[in-house]
């Protein structure tokens, strides 16, 4: 079929072919764990094993809270999808230091384009060691493994950075998931439901990191 990706694209990109059906549970899982949620998280994990998500997706999303929410999500994400979806996950090979370095600049070059260099020196300002750990750590070992695609992996970040009310990040990722070819409605789902499963104050905020990214007239309904 012309224009569509083969299975070895996919499987380099981590994008799966029911990955777009899929991903809509597995933000909702990502909100609800943000906030420590552990109902509706067992709920989402469900409907992602109705739409066909592999049990690495779900891995994939758990492992991804730890950079937007924190380890204890991580660690909680991953045993409530142990409880409910048994399985045993396996190691990665990840490579080194360098491939790891290699591997962020790139990609965080992509997610934010012209800003790249202004947001190496200000996270340089703040502490090198910080900036360090975000282009290795963050990018270069986490956000590049296989499993899930870029655009979902934006798309969960925007969820997990709209639950937690952080405002200046979510602008970078919501700016992000597009440049990384998230369809603009998925982008608009993602962030209303992490707003969704937080408060007034973190519903606010994504709001003002909507209109900050895309403009006044655009904000989406939380």
């Amino acid at each position: 079929m012309p224009g569509r990706p083969s299975r070895d694209a996919q499987r380099a990109s981590g994008r799966g072919p029911r990955e777009g059906a899929a991903i809509g549970p597995l933000i909702a899982f990502a909100a609800a764990m943000a906030r420590g949620r552990l109902a509706p998280a067992r709920r989402a994990l469900a409907a992602a094993r109705r739409a066909g998500a592999g049990r690495v997706a779900a891995e994939e999303t758990a492992l991804m809270l730890m950079l937007h929410a924190g380890y204890p999500a991580a660690l909680e994400g991953a045993r409530v999808l142990l409880e409910e979806w048994p399985g045993r996950a396996r190691r990665r090979r990840e490579g080194g230091p360098a491939d790891w370095k290699m591997r962020g600049e790139r990609l965080c070059a992509r997610v934010y384009g012209g800003a790249y260099a202004k947001l190496r020196s200000n996270v340089e300002r703040l502490h090198p060691d910080l900036a360090a750990w975000m282009i290795e750590q963050g990018y270069g070992r986490v956000l590049t493994r296989s499993g899930l695609s870029g655009p979902a992996r934006e798309l969960i970040a925007v969820t997990v950075l709209a639950a937690g009310g952080w405002e200046r990040q979510l602008v970078s990722h919501l700016l992000g998931a597009r440049r990384l070819g998230a369809p603009p409605g998925a982008i608009r789902r993602a962030c209303r439901a992490g707003a969704r499963a937080a408060g007034p104050a973190a519903a606010a905020a994504a709001a003002r990191a909507w209109r900050a990214a895309f403009g006044r007239d655009s904000a989406p309904r939380t």
